[in-house]
């Protein structure tokens, strides 16, 4: 009988894998990644944008280093730029879950650990292990 080697997948994550918002995950199923992006803004944000029925799907955005134009999301820069510079972007009722969304948002989704993330959300690493590596996926947060 020959064994099979167990895919990355079956693997249980630790502390130490990375992590990042799998937007394939959004795509599946029924549901809005727009609706869930405004529910981060700011409540500034939030006010202006019911105001105005704007939905700043893509914008031109120059990148201030390279000065070369990107084309990004509008409601993700806005928490970039201006949201997550509030003091009360990951705030301590903030739950895990958003709090750690909101910090693969400004970090372009760049990978991070639990540990890494736990840092930046003042949370306990285990715990963020526990909700992030569970069963169910919440908002697309997954292992790489």
């Amino acid at each position: 009988m020959t064994t099979l080697p167990r895919t990355a997948r079956s693997l249980r994550p630790t502390l130490d894998t990375l992590f990042h918002i799998d937007y394939d995950w959004w795509s599946k199923g029924d549901r809005d990644l727009r609706v869930y992006l405004r529910s981060h803004l700011c409540a500034e944000h939030r006010a202006l944008m019911a105001e105005s029925g704007e939905n700043l799907d893509m914008i031109d955005w120059v990148d201030p280093r390279t000065a070369e134009v990107k084309r990004r999301d509008g409601l993700v820069q806005i928490m970039r730029t201006h949201c997550s510079q509030r003091p009360d972007y990951i705030a301590e009722h903030t739950s895990i879950v958003d709090a750690a969304f909101r910090v693969f948002l400004v970090n372009d989704n760049e990978p991070l650990t639990p540990r890494q993330l736990a840092d930046r959300i003042e949370r306990d690493p285990e715990t963020v292990l526990k909700t992030l590596a569970g069963k169910p996926v919440y908002q697309g947060l997954r292992p790489i």
